[in-house]
């Protein structure tokens, strides 16, 4: 496991370091994001972040889970889809290429059109990854983000 700051977001990369890879074909990725507020205010856990509770408590130390958003993008490698986000913000998601079971996802975080976030993961088939995000309210934002093709 590495951890990553970056402009005030913590980043944990659970999967293999990245290589930046050219689109060969367009191919279809599902692409689920799950945004989320993690606060320290009094302990609350959403019920529909039940399968993901153990996994944001090992990595985060906050006493309230609240799901503010669940997006789901059906996208062609290179294709761009975008989110809505809080507090103003607009995450833009790029496949940008499908080799052996893994994809690559472009990540870019804009707040009123300006770029503060970038980065590019790779997840295997049908898995996961949780991202920390900026400050929001009393908390931060945090971003479960999984993918299937």
């Amino acid at each position: 496991m590495k951890w990553h700051r970056l402009s005030g977001f913590v980043f944990l990369v659970l999967t293999v370091p990245v290589s930046v890879c050219a689109v060969q074909a367009s191919e279809k990725v599902d692409v689920s994001v799950k945004t989320v507020l993690a606060s320290q205010g009094a302990p609350f856990i959403d019920p529909e972040l039940s399968g993901l509770v153990e996994e944001l408590r090992s990595l985060f130390r906050y006493s309230s889970y609240r799901l503010l958003g669940k997006d789901r993008l059906s996208l062609n490698t290179g294709q761009t889809g975008t989110v809505s986000l809080p507090g103003q913000r607009v995450l833009k998601v790029t496949p940008t290429s499908i080799q052996e079971e893994r994809v690559g996802l472009e990540l870019v975080i804009l707040k009123k059109n300006r770029q503060i976030f970038e980065t590019v993961i790779q997840l295997l088939n049908n898995s996961s990854i949780i991202v920390g995000g900026p400050k929001h309210q009393d908390g931060s934002l945090l971003f479960n983000i999984s993918a299937s093709f």
